[in-house]
């Protein structure tokens, strides 16, 4: 897999004579790298093996600087700018950008804005057009690592704003989704050394162009009437009121059969002992691609005890075709009507 990344770090600024953030971004710019990031349960790769380019520029400390990166949103896979944050010990992903300026010290062009706006016909607050789920996970257990809801009011912020709201407003896009962006606050070196932070830069760089791949399991509940069993997703859940069969991602450590018993315990406290897996399909939500292994579970005399949809209904072929499934389900269902229940 090959991707292309826009990176940009600082030139130094108020009272430092260097950046830390251009020492780092300037070790790879310009080059071509090979990066071997391992997957992360239940997050899958697109690939384990990925050609990075990284082009970019070390950017002004003012508002041309912050602006500069508006102009290289297409012929890239992913930005990320990197900026020193004095204060800090450990690198922060920064999770979203504020439309607010209030600077402590003139920028480097002399400008000193005690409160204002980046874009005053802007939202009030843009995130991260990285997928944050598989990011923070990726790095969970990385104590050099932190996740940060504050940008601060600088010129990081304002950059930060600049990139995520030229996103919003053009559109621009990168694999069918929104292209992703990110800003990586670093600390002074003394804290964690370059060659850490360098390490952990690349890390985010090969995971921030991929997909992340999740993978679920879903069961195929069929009672003695060769009806199966569809559920309704909650009005709190993500995509509220589709129709979708019981299940779940699998988590590190395993196997997809472990984790459909568990999955139909949590959900319908069910206890089966096996099923038969039916098929394997991916569907690409756009931020994510979902890989979902459908099993067959014979249900014989146990009573369901739902606990997280709306309903669960079972249903025969007809009855399954009027239903409005998850955009995942509906190739497999289809699949199922066409074939028959009563062959599962």
């Amino acid at each position: 897999m090959k991707a292309r990344i826009w990176l940009t770090g600082f030139e130094p600024f108020g009272e430092h004579s260097d950046n830390p953030s251009k020492t780092l971004v300037e070790r790879i710019l310009d080059t071509t790298q090979i990066h071997h990031p391992l997957e992360m349960p239940p997050y899958g790769l697109e690939s384990e093996s990925i050609e990075l380019t990284y082009s970019g520029q070390i950017l002004t400390v003012d508002e041309a600087g912050s602006r500069a990166s508006t102009e290289h949103l297409s012929n890239v896979d992913a930005i990320i700018h990197v900026g020193l944050n004095e204060k800090a010990e450990k690198i922060r992903f920064e999770m979203c950008a504020i439309n607010t300026l209030n600077f402590r010290i003139a920028d480097n062009s002399g400008r000193q804005i005690p409160d204002g706006f980046v874009d005053e016909s802007g939202l009030a607050l843009l995130h991260t057009t990285a997928h944050r789920p598989s990011i923070v996970h990726a790095f969970s257990e990385n104590d050099a690592v932190e996740i940060s809801e504050d940008c601060g009011r600088f010129i990081c912020n304002e950059t930060y704003y600049r990139t995520l709201n030229s996103i919003e407003k053009t559109g621009v896009q990168s694999k069918g989704r929104a292209l992703p962006a990110i800003f990586v606050h670093i600390p002074p070196f003394e804290f964690i050394s370059e060659d850490d932070q360098l390490e952990i830069l690349c890390e985010l760089s090969s995971r921030i162009v991929q997909k992340p791949i999740v993978q679920v399991v879903g069961g195929v509940l069929i009672n003695s009437d060769h009806q199966i069993l569809a559920c309704q997703r909650a009005t709190n859940q993500v995509m509220a009121g589709y129709w979708e069969f019981p299940g779940g991602k699998v988590d590190g450590g395993e196997t997809q059969l472990e984790a459909l018993k568990r999955e139909l315990d949590e959900e319908l406290g069910l206890n089966i002992e096996n099923g038969t897996l039916i098929d394997t399909i991916e569907h690409d939500y756009g931020t994510m691609i979902v890989r979902i292994a459908f099993f067959a579970c014979p249900l014989m005399g146990q009573r369901l005890t739902p606990t997280v949809h709306d309903e669960c209904r079972w249903v025969t072929a007809s009855e399954a075709n009027l239903l409005n499934w998850l955009p995942a389900d509906i190739g497999f269902v289809e699949r199922l009507v066409t074939d028959g229940f009563e062959t599962l």
